[in-house]
């Protein structure tokens, strides 16, 4: 049967539109878009057990990682930072709770700073406040585009403790008193101050230089320090209860940005790593479930429409031939 002389004027753009959709389906399907890394998307699948806050439990493994490329913070003063490269993330949830698992090289631990001159290795995670009507500025958010961070410190994980703890042989001629009020950032309930409250803090921000604690603190962590490498897992309710702060939904999607402190270089406040904001979703899945790899899905895609397109291509060709 000869094909229609329309059809045969159509064919190279067919075979444009099958190499097209299955070039676009692979790159979705295997999240392989190298543009930029707000194409990153991070799966947070169902955990087949508690995750809990260790950065080395077992379940772990079944998570796929994302690895986030990091520059220097050069939007705001002080700017700075850009000594971490990536940050690689992992994200599980169970019984209504949200765990993100992150790690990046760092060749010291720094985590005392006790004296002026010390600085301490931190991670934070950036999220849109719930109530934000359209994606915040990276730095902070604005007015009407507000951001939930969680910061998690090496210091304020191992704890201030008393001078005197740290520093036995010191010795003073005379101290009025060693009550609480001489301890003036712990009376005034600076959060760094309170070792009580975590090594995590809950914090939202709107703008440059209004970042402050949040209503309340649902976000718990805990990192390790090993071979060279710092891994900190954060947990929370996927719902705060909390319309300040970002809620998460099975099935839903939001965006996440990342920024990390090494210590060892003075980097603090602006002085930063930074990423742009990649993407969150929240499946309902099991991690260690049979569901079909995304790559054998985009795989069979490819064969398919490629078949497609070479049975259209004999088609006309043996139909020119008559």
């Amino acid at each position: 049967m000869k094909m229609p002389a329309m059809v045969r004027r159509r064919m190279p753009t067919l075979l444009v539109l099958a190499l097209v959709l299955a070039t676009a389906g692979i790159l979705q399907l295997t999240n392989a878009n190298p543009a930029a890394s707000q194409s990153l998307m991070l799966i947070s699948r169902a955990a087949s057990s508690d995750p809990g806050l260790d950065p080395n439990a077992a379940v772990w493994n079944e998570s796929a990682s994302i690895d986030v490329p990091l520059t220097a913070q050069q939007q705001a003063y002080p700017i700075g930072g850009g000594s971490i490269a990536t940050i690689s993330a992992k994200s599980l949830h169970r019984d209504g709770n949200l765990y993100v698992r992150v790690e990046w090289t760092d060749a010291t631990q720094d985590d005392s700073t006790l004296k002026v001159e010390n600085f301490s290795d931190a991670v934070a995670l950036e999220f849109p406040a719930s109530a934000s009507a359209t994606v915040p500025s990276i730095c902070m958010g604005q007015v009407g585009a507000g951001v939930n961070i969680w910061q998690w410190r090496a210091d304020s994980q191992v704890g201030h403790g008393d001078p005197s703890e740290r520093y036995p042989n010191l010795w003073v001629e005379r101290y009025p008193g060693d009550g609480p009020e001489f301890y003036t950032a712990r009376a005034a309930g600076n959060p760094y101050a309170l070792a009580d409250g975590g090594p995590v803090q809950d914090l939202v921000a709107a703008s440059f230089g209004n970042i402050g604690p949040a209503g309340s603190q649902t976000v718990q962590g805990q990192g390790v320090y090993q071979a060279g490498k710092w891994a900190v897992v954060f947990a929370r309710p996927l719902n705060p209860g909390d319309a300040s702060l970002t809620a998460f939904h099975e099935t839903g999607t939001t965006d996440l940005a990342f920024a990390v402190w090494d210590g060892s270089l003075s980097e603090r406040n602006g002085q930063k790593s930074v990423s742009a904001f990649v993407r969150i979703h929240i499946f309902p899945g099991d991690a260690g479930g049979s569901a079909t790899p995304a790559w054998l899905i985009a795989l069979g895609l490819l064969v398919g429409l490629s078949g497609l397109g070479v049975g259209l291509a004999v088609i006309g060709t043996r139909s020119g031939a008559k």
